[in-house]
């Protein structure tokens, strides 16, 4: 925040004697504070009921409220409710007798509590300052969220329709060219697919890091996904792919996942098919379960990741080698998020005598009567 910045607040408080040291706190100690780390206050505007906060609120013009809980009007945690509603992008600060009523607080809306009583002047300055620098945090973080919707839906309808058509008049246009250009219109049409390709991993990213977030830790049963995506894969390819269930086939897997678990199995299986110059890739996945994880493990002979590549796994800023597949740093990245958003990891590495090795550890979901599962 910066220290110049001069702050208006509104103080919400029907209690004469407590509005009066507040302001006091608010007037006569903040002239003694030259850090940023302080706000500068420009004006206290008093009111004493929920009416007329709401008022205030939508008249604008506020940079952080002080809100007692217990106002004529409005009693309790309710109040927070009130005024979280209508104070938009305004961060609260909460003036309570009680720690435990801040921390609900909190969770319902405001940015911060002070308990009356403990509250001194540099502790007040300082805490509005940080509610201050934290909600304009938060702002910046909702455009962002949105800015995501927004090319998210520029990926899935405009960019992929059009990627679509290029792939259908190319297949038209394949058997009707001469054969000493089919080359180019094969070239053309493998570019294109490739794009396709890419769309949809970067629409699941924004899926992960939008506002409207499909990635929510729920128990699901791992076998019949993981399956799924195996079918998928032989069905799609020549791969060659050995599954081995070390757990009785009988036994369910119940793990705490995500509607988006199946991406990351095909993200992963695809990579071990396509990162290859193998005619026919070979892929060993072998699935293990503990009393407390289920690990997914997932053998390729293809040409093997680098040391970059390994380190920049879930870091898109990283800077890569010139030789990376920008799809396999993409695709990656969206499997250690949504495997971080379900308290799983992800590990990469080197296979024997060449090749990747990846295992996915999802958490296992322990219900009242499972037994033990080697």
């Amino acid at each position: 925040m910066d220290a110049a910045s001069e702050v208006r607040v509104l103080l919400v408080e029907d209690d004469p004697s407590d509005a009066t040291v507040v302001e006091r706190l608010l007037v006569e100690h903040g002239g003694q504070f030259d850090s940023s780390d302080f706000a500068t206050v420009e004006t206290i505007d008093r009111v004493d009921t929920l009416a007329s906060c709401l008022e205030r609120l939508a008249d604008g013009g506020q940079d952080i409220v002080l809100l007692d809980l217990g106002l004529p009007d409005s009693d309790g945690l309710e109040t927070v409710d009130r005024v979280a509603d209508s104070a938009g992008s305004t961060p609260i600060i909460v003036l309570t007798g009680q720690q435990g009523v801040g921390r609900e607080a909190i969770r319902r809306g405001a940015q911060d509590y002070l308990v009356k009583g403990r509250i001194s002047g540099a502790l007040l300055h300082r805490t509005i300052s940080y509610a201050i620098e934290r909600g304009r945090m938060m702002r910046d973080l909702r455009d962002q969220a949105h800015q995501l919707t927004l090319l998210n839906d520029i990926l899935r309808s405009d960019l992929r329709n059009d990627l679509s058509m290029v792939v259908g008049w190319g297949d038209h246009l394949r058997d009707r060219v001469p054969p000493d250009q089919r080359e180019a219109v094969d070239a053309m049409l493998a570019a294109s697919r490739h794009a396709l390709e890419l769309t949809d991993t970067a629409g699941a990213i924004v899926d992960v890091l939008g506002p409207d977030r499909s990635v929510r830790p729920e128990p699901c049963d791992l076998r019949p996904i993981l399956t799924a995506e195996l079918e998928a894969l032989e069905g799609a390819t020549d791969a060659q792919v050995t599954v081995d269930w070390q757990v009785s086939e009988r036994t369910t897997l119940p793990v705490m996942g995500t509607p988006m678990l199946g991406s990351v199995f095909d993200q992963l299986l695809s990579n071990a098919v396509t990162h290859t110059d193998r005619d026919r890739p070979t892929v060993a996945v072998t699935v293990r379960a503990t009393d407390e994880t289920v690990t997914v493990e997932i053998a390729d002979d293809g040409y093997g990741m680098s040391r970059t590549q390994r380190a920049s796994i879930g870091q898109p800023e990283a800077s890569g080698e010139p030789t990376e597949s920008p799809e396999l740093g993409a695709g990656l990245y969206f499997v250690t998020a949504v495997l971080e958003s379900i308290e799983g990891a992800l590990v990469v590495e080197d296979n024997v005598p060449r090749g990747t090795v990846v295992t996915a550890t999802l958490r296992r979901h322990r219900r009242d009567g499972d037994s033990p599962t080697s």
